[in-house]
């Protein structure tokens, strides 16, 4: 993929030359920390019920206390720190930083995910221009889509762990496809790194575990295409390994003293009984397909946004955007996903292919992590597919173009940011 086409390297500098192209990445990056600024002032600040803020004053809780004790809670579900005090700590040892730095104020706090969110976004053009170097405008398309996707923005302007866990699975799969695309380390350093990218993850969200096999499987599968032995990749492998029970390891030995459940998966299940479960909806009549619709449903709609507002924030109940918006959105994303299937069947060098392989296999994690807690948790939000961001991001950038004839893909790439910008003012102005 990475091969380069004479005609189409000339038309996409002609389309993008080498001003454009050295202010057009900060121009969207800037346009995406604007926008997170905007929906941070417009959105009330700690409101547990807003669905494009979620439970940010349960996370805000325990950052506050981080901030004031320097040490962690003891989780007491609803009591003590409060329900979020399960966490990981490293976002909210960070977020303590950014606490007192602005005097407490929980939209100062917000910044830090911001920060997070535009680290997501740059590393989606890194990824895409090392993918495909002769066609920026194709990087640019799918950075377009991670700063604008207006669910994204919101994440990005809220308390809560979501936005760095994002950036760290990001970080890993850039790594890994750093290491895909050259030739095979002559040092360790590139394992050590990669194991303290995923103890830092681990350090942050619980569903970071899905990244161990990844990086695992990443480190020995690109050493090889590399030509490396098996010995240097195993070794590279339990390196990574190492460094990341060094991070982290600490934090689920705690989790075993204090509660005899290192995941913290038993006590969560015991703590949010009371919350919304599938067997409720079950046993009020729905069958399992009418369950999993509307899950579906919500979740795709909450995918690009969904927003609070005091009347119900009580309750927690999303607001969606118009049906006419989804459909079109859908049908986007239906025709990127066909053109992906064509681009796939086309040559790319093999580390390329491999690191999508590699993608696909973090975003198949993300579904049967999430199935996996549908199936007893009532939890249709699209935010929970945001580790894959990423790969979501490539994939469609990918799809889209492929659709176009080459003298249409400038118009066709420049049309979609434009579209998706202006989609996230749209949604912007809903806050309102």
């Amino acid at each position: 993929m990475s091969r380069r086409r004479p005609r189409e390297v000339h038309r996409q500098q002609g389309v993008l030359g080498s001003a454009w192209l050295r202010y057009a990445p900060w121009g969207i990056l800037t346009a995406h920390l604007l926008l997170a600024l905007a929906y941070n002032l417009a959105t009330p600040f700690g409101n547990n019920g807003y669905a494009n803020t979620p439970d940010e004053g349960a996370h805000f809780q325990y950052v506050a206390f981080v901030a004031r004790a320097w040490q962690l809670p003891r989780f007491e579900g609803y009591e003590g720190v409060g329900y979020e005090a399960h966490q990981p700590p490293l976002y909210y040892f960070l977020a303590a930083v950014f606490y007192h730095l602005f005097g407490g104020a929980g939209k100062g706090v917000r910044l830090l995910s911001t920060l997070c969110s535009a680290g997501v976004v740059w590393l989606v053009w890194l990824s895409l221009r090392r993918i495909a170097p002769e066609r920026p405008l194709l990087a640019l398309s799918g950075m377009g889509f991670a700063a604008f996707l207006p669910m994204h923005i919101a994440i990005g302007s809220a308390v809560g762990n979501d936005a760095l866990t994002n950036l760290l699975f990001a970080g890993v799969l850039y790594a890994l496809l750093v290491q895909f695309t050259q030739g095979a380390p002559k040092t360790p350093l590139h394992a050590l790194f990669l194991g303290g990218l995923l103890g830092l993850a681990l350090l942050t969200k619980a569903t970071a575990v899905m990244l161990v096999p990844v990086v695992l499987l990443g480190l020995v599968w690109g050493a090889r295409l590399q030509g490396q032995s098996w010995g240097g990749a195993l070794r590279d492998a339990g390196i990574a390994l190492a460094v990341a029970a060094l991070l982290s390891g600490w934090w689920f030995v705690r989790n075993a003293v204090l509660y005899g459940d290192p995941l913290l998966q038993r006590t969560f299940l015991e703590v949010f009984k009371g919350t919304a479960k599938a067997e409720d909806f079950l046993q009020q009549g729905a069958t399992w397909g009418q369950y999993l619709q509307l899950v579906a449903d919500w979740t795709f709609r909450s995918f690009w946004f969904a927003y609070g507002t005091p009347a119900t924030a009580r309750t927690g109940l999303p607001n969606f955007l118009p049906d006419s918006v989804y459909w079109g959105l859908g049908a986007w994303m239906l025709a990127s996903l066909v053109g992906l299937v064509l681009r796939l069947r086309e040559r790319m060098p093999v580390g390329v292919r491999a690191w999508l392989g590699l993608s696909a296999l973090v975003f198949a994690l993300v579904l049967v992590g999430f199935a996996l807690f549908i199936r007893v948790f009532f939890q249709a939000q699209g935010r929970y597919f945001y580790p894959a961001l990423m790969p979501i991001s490539v994939f469609l950038a990918l799809g889209w173009e492929r659709l176009f004839p080459e003298a249409r893909r400038p118009l066709a790439q420049g049309g979609l940011v434009v579209v998706l910008a202006l989609l996230a003012i749209g949604c912007w102005r809903y806050l309102q």
